[in-house]
């Protein structure tokens, strides 16, 4: 089923597959069916053409994969986040960055995205547990 547009309307898919929703839909096509999409270790390419496209369309995942062509919304939002963002700080971790961590960790429990939200803001969460 197409929108008028002629993109895939999930809604329209799913109404055909009983307990699925457009977003399982469309998520199942671009991870199992489509095979166009990489898995495995990006290019220096694509981490080019993903930059070029957050600069142009924002956040906005499924435009971003489009121009990427190779990968998916969930993967372009999380190696961007977790990789390419400038606003990452990749700098070596200090001891009292480490001090703040275990403490952190010890009165919390292990909710990296929490963590680094309220106490390392320009970290990410993989680094956070990684570090731990």
């Amino acid at each position: 089923e197409t929108s008028q547009n002629g993109s895939i309307s999930w809604r329209k898919v799913a109404v055909y597959l009983p307990g699925r929703n457009n977003k399982d839909c469309r998520k199942r096509w671009h991870y199992s069916v489509a095979h166009t999409i990489r898995k495995g270790t990006w290019t220096r390419e694509e981490d080019q053409r993903l930059r070029d496209a957050v600069e142009i369309h924002g956040t906005r995942w499924s435009k971003i994969a489009e121009v990427v062509s190779s990968r998916n919304g969930d993967q372009c939002w999380k190696r961007w986040y977790d990789c390419l963002d400038p606003r990452i700080d990749k700098s070596p971790w200090t001891s009292d960055e480490d001090a703040k961590l275990l403490e952190t960790v010890a009165q919390h429990g292990r909710n990296w995205t929490e963590i680094v939200n309220t106490n390392f803001p320009n970290r990410t969460s993989l680094s956070a547990k990684n570090r731990f």
